[in-house]
């Protein structure tokens, strides 16, 4: 299992994460990091990078897509970002 994989299981395990882009972009600012999937849009990237820069929150490009990201955080449904938070 990578280290990514392990993160987001232990965070959806204590619910420390958003999914979705608009609970992602709410959460920034608490977040330490933001995941976000292949298969984003360029709109939604372009605008969650800026977000995350400005903020000084890292980003990671996860390999796989929407449909497996969503899996990953055990949710019946895509998810093309998530944003893990610190508390």
């Amino acid at each position: 299992m990578l280290k990514i994989e392990k993160a987001l299981k232990e965070a959806v395990a204590g619910s420390k994460f958003k999914c979705g882009h608009k609970q992602a972009l709410q959460s920034i600012k608490g977040s330490k990091l933001i995941v976000i999937s292949r298969s984003a849009d360029t709109t939604t990237r372009r605008e969650l990078e800026q977000q995350a820069l400005s903020a000084g929150v890292p980003i990671y490009q996860f390999d796989g897509n929407s449909t497996q990201l969503g899996k990953l955080c055990g949710k019946p449904f895509r998810v093309a970002v998530v944003a893990l938070k610190t508390e």
